[in-house]
């Protein structure tokens, strides 16, 4: 019993010393962030201002890969299943923590390393010219007089996107048919072809299209209005008590070491504070956050509680 005791803490020491030299090394080669959705969505955006930002603070090229598909679990289960040493992360969208809810998963979601909470924004629901209203209540009357014939983009079967549809929906009395892609990309690209009539998704995805005349806004999913759309009405002031707001934040993979979490958030969080980054979030209508690994731990768990609460309770499926 002793030698078993003995052997087994010489392992733990060498074990703890294995992290300790890993901890301080990192970084020493390039780290790749995946993102698990196509190029142009407010994830893509975010993490490719950071990116560069990151790299100068680390001294290590710092490179952006998009793996979309599957409502973003392609790119997830990557990282899920990567070397746990802080060489590839995830930079995602709450999405993650509905998905367990919709879809039977090749990993388990609350095994991911929580890093830190990078930025909260509203959906933003914008509508193609074209389309037969141009405002929340004119489309609210449009669907009512017309069931499913109003077409709503999403980034995704399961996206907050898709969530926030069916709250309209079911906040408004309505029906619509609605167009699930993958990515926010895709599906801001049909609405400018004016292949679907409106679309939710993020602001930075919708902005510069709006400011061109490509699109109309006509609601922001949040409580209250947004500094970088003033004039744009909130979802609330039209059906009091709606309220949705997508979050970003990093994820490491399974069991990634804390000494290693700790010098990616504290790098992100440099990021975060230089004005170039801090000063583009808010003008794409991003609230930046930063949070630590520890607090980003329990705001996601308790996510992911609500999540599954909201799509049982209102029976949400994919179909």
């Amino acid at each position: 019993m002793k030698r078993t005791l003995a052997k087994i803490a010489v392992c733990t020491v060498a074990a703890m010393a294995s992290v300790a030299a890993l901890a301080a090394d990192y970084p020493i080669r390039t780290i790749k962030i995946v993102v698990p959705f196509a190029p142009g969505g407010g994830s893509d955006v975010i993490t490719r201002l950071l990116a560069e930002k990151m790299a100068t603070d680390l001294a290590v090229p710092v490179i952006v890969e998009n793996k979309p598909g599957a409502s973003s679990i392609i790119g997830t289960d990557a990282v899920a299943k990567a070397a746990p040493d802080g060489y590839t992360i995830l930079m995602t969208n709450s999405a993650i923590t509905s998905n367990p809810w919709f879809f039977k998963l090749p990993f388990d979601t609350q095994k991911l390393t929580p890093v830190t909470l990078i930025a909260t924004a509203p959906q933003l629901l914008v509508a193609h010219p074209s389309a037969p209203f141009k405002s929340l209540k004119e489309l609210i009357a449009y669907a009512k007089a017309n069931p499913e014939k109003a077409t709503i983009g999403t980034a995704g079967a399961g996206q907050l996107s898709h969530l926030a549809a069916e709250l309209l929906q079911k906040s408004s009395g309505t029906k619509m048919t609605m167009v699930h892609y993958k990515g926010s990309g895709n599906s801001v690209a049909d609405l400018i072809g004016g292949q679907i009539n409106m679309s939710f998704g993020t602001a930075p995805g919708f902005i510069q299209h709006i400011k061109n005349g490509k699109v109309i806004p006509l609601a922001v999913s949040g409580a209250s209005r947004i500094p970088a759309l003033p004039d744009v009405p909130s979802v609330s002031e039209v059906l009091p008590g709606y309220d949705l707001t997508n979050w970003f934040g990093i994820f490491a993979p399974p069991q990634t070491p804390k000494p290693v979490v700790d010098k990616i958030y504290q790098s992100v969080s440099r990021a975060l504070a230089h004005p170039a980054i801090s000063g583009r979030l808010a003008d794409d209508g991003f609230e930046a956050k930063g949070l630590s690994p520890e607090k980003f731990d329990k705001s996601f768990r308790d996510e992911m509680a609500y999540w599954q609460k909201f799509i049982k309770e209102n029976n949400l499926k994919i179909d």
